[in-house]
C-alpha cells in the first residue's frame, strides 16, 4: 500500500509552519511538549504520547531521557498521528477494531519524510538494520521508509 498521500500533508505542514524544524512546527502548530520520567503511567510504556483534549488542547508527553535526534524522529511520529489520525481519538467505536500497525506505519512514514532522514549507501553498506537505526536515531520499523 502507497503512503505517498501522506507527502501532501507533510508539504502543507512545511509550508504552513515555514519550516521543517520540529521544535518550530509544534511552537507554530501551539502543540505542547511536556517531558515526563520514563516510567510515568501516562507514557504506558511508550517513548511518547499525543494527546488531544475537548478543549482542543493539544500535547505530546514525551520520556525525558530521549537522546535530542530520537527526541525528533519519536515527536515527528506524534505529530503524525495528531495530523493524520484526528478522527482516531473522537471515534465512538471500539477500539480494538482499529488497525494499530497501519496507523503506526503511517506515523513513522510521516516521521522520515519530514526530517527528510536518508541513507548513505556508501556508510550504511553492510550495517545491520539495528545499526542503521540507531545511527539515524530512529525505529528499526521506519527504515522501509528510508531511501
Amino acid at each position: 500500500m502507497s503512503l505517498s498521500w501522506i507527502d501532501e500533508y507533510i508539504n502543507g505542514v512545511i509550508e504552513y509552519c515555514s519550516s521543517r524544524d520540529i521544535f518550530e512546527i509544534y511552537d507554530s502548530l501551539s502543540i505542547n511538549i511536556r517531558k515526563v520520567d520514563k516510567d510515568d503511567l501516562l507514557l504506558r510504556g511508550n517513548d511518547a504520547v499525543y494527546v488531544r483534549n475537548f478543549l482542543g488542547i493539544e500535547a505530546v508527553f514525551i520520556r525525558d531521557d530521549l537522546p535530542l535526534q530520537y527526541e525528533k524522529f519519536v515527536l515527528a511520529h506524534e505529530l503524525g498521528h495528531a495530523i493524520l489520525h484526528v478522527e482516531i481519538a473522537t471515534a465512538a467505536y471500539s477500539n480494538k477494531l482499529i488497525n494499530r500497525g497501519k496507523l503506526e506505519r503511517q506515523a513513522d512514514y510521516f516521521a522520515i519524510k519530514l526530517l527528510d532522514i536518508k541513507l548513505d549507501d556508501v556508510y550504511h553498506y553492510e550495517l545491520t538494520a539495528r545499526q542503521i537505526a540507531g545511527g539515524l536515531c530512529v525505529s528499526e520499523v521506519s527504515l522501509e521508509y528510508i531511501k
